[in-house]
C-alpha cells in the first residue's frame, strides 16, 4: 500500500478469500482502546476472525460491538489507517461457514487445528466484522498508534 488511505486498506482487507494479519482494537467500558493481531479473511465485504471465547478481546466485544481495524504484523504494529466496524459473534450455521473460510490455505487450516484442540466447541468464538460504510471512517493511524505504547 503505497498510498496509505482508509479506502485502500478497505481494499486490501476486504479482498474476498484472502487472509490477512490485521490489527484489531477493541474498546474497555472507559472507551479507552486495546489492540491485538488477529487473522482475518475476507468475504462478502465483511471480515472474520476467530478467537478464544475467554479472552478479554471476546469480553471487550460482547460489552461493546465497536472496533478497529488496521493491516498489520503478527507482532501488532500497524501498517495502515485503520476503519471501523461493528463485530458481532456468530452461532450456528454461520459459525460453521466463518470457520470454513478460515481454513484458508494451509497456514489455516493449521491454526483450525490449534483452535479446535485447545478450544474445542463453545471454547472457541468466531467473529463478522461488518466494516461502516466509506467515508465514516474517523480514526487515524497515529490514534490507533498509541494504544501500542
Amino acid at each position: 500500500m503505497s498510498e496509505k488511505t482508509a479506502t485502500t486498506t478497505r481494499q486490501l482487507l476486504t479482498t474476498p478469500r484472502k487472509g490477512h494479519t490485521t490489527v484489531l482494537t477493541s474498546f474497555r467500558r472507559n472507551g479507552q482502546g486495546v489492540s491485538s493481531p488477529v487473522g482475518t479473511v475476507a468475504f462478502n465485504d465483511k471480515l472474520y476472525f476467530m478467537t478464544a471465547a475467554d479472552t478479554w478481546k471476546a469480553k471487550r466485544i460482547a460489552h461493546n460491538p465497536r472496533v478497529t481495524i488496521a493491516p498489520g504484523t503478527y507482532n501488532g504494529k500497524v501498517l495502515g489507517p485503520a476503519i471501523e466496524g461493528t463485530a458481532r459473534r456468530l452461532y450456528n450455521e454461520e459459525l460453521q461457514r466463518a470457520r470454513d473460510l478460515l481454513r484458508l490455505g494451509v497456514l489455516g487450516h493449521f491454526w483450525g487445528f490449534i483452535f479446535d484442540w485447545r478450544n474445542p466447541g463453545e471454547k472457541t468464538a468466531v467473529y463478522e466484522i461488518s466494516l461502516e460504510a466509506e467515508g465514516e471512517e474517523h480514526v487515524s493511524i497515529r490514534a490507533n498508534e498509541r494504544s501500542f505504547l
